[in-house]
């Protein structure tokens, strides 16, 4: 049974830099049915390739933007749980990635640039596009896109081709994702049989009845 992760694709477009963007992904990693999780912090650190301080550093940019919602839990006894997170429905734009993304141990930045890509790809998993806009898209520089890029390659998770000349005649590297990722529902409803099995789902160390999950394989 393969899990998903549905990531919006306009996460890219918001300015954000390396670490709001793998905390949005890492979040949308763990949502049910409803975009309801409660991961403990050093479970996103972990998943996200960061440290537990840069997340709360950096989920208060994520929150204030809209793309998730936070509300503390407390336990009878007045102390705090985990947070429960509500990740905002996905209007248009929707990109699905395999969860196995997240157990590559990849850093925050490997992270976001092969989401980054992966979210550009067409059917046949490759995609066209200057180390420029991968390094605006992802907030970061060029010449750490460069790095990271290389280090996705000796990682055998994306492979580098032959050059390609852009429209304004500038030189772009041809990428290959190696990893089955499904870029649009249509597709992926095609190529899957999908079967849902609601049930409900309860933080077992609190009994807290957090939602219902959808199991799709």
């Amino acid at each position: 049974m393969k899990r998903f992760i549905a990531i919006d694709s306009k996460i890219f477009s918001e300015g954000f830099n390396t670490y709001c963007i793998s905390i949005y992904v890492t979040i949308s990693m763990f949502k049910n049915a409803h975009g309801e999780c409660f991961p403990s912090r050093k479970t996103i650190a972990k998943y996200g390739g960061f440290s537990v301080s840069t997340y709360n550093k950096y989920i208060k940019t994520i929150i204030a933007n809209g793309y998730i919602k936070k509300q503390e839990r407390w336990r009878e006894n007045g102390s705090q749980t985990s947070n429960l997170f509500t990740v905002s429905d996905i209007k248009a734009n929707t990109v699905f990635l395999n969860s196995d993304i997240t157990k590559k141990g990849l850093t925050a930045n490997e992270l976001v640039v092969l989401i980054f890509l992966c979210s550009k790809k067409n059917s046949k998993n490759k995609c066209f596009i200057s180390q420029k806009d991968i390094a605006k898209a992802c907030g970061m520089s060029v010449r750490a896109v460069s790095h990271i890029v290389n280090k996705l390659r000796q990682k055998k998770i994306i492979k580098t081709c032959t050059q390609c000349k852009s429209n304004n005649g500038n030189y772009i590297l041809a990428y290959t994702i190696c990893l089955c990722l499904e870029k649009s529902e249509e597709k992926y409803k095609v190529e899957k049989s999908i079967i849902e099995n609601d049930f409900e789902c309860k933080d077992v160390r609190d009994n807290i009845l957090c939602g219902i999950i959808k199991i799709i394989r």
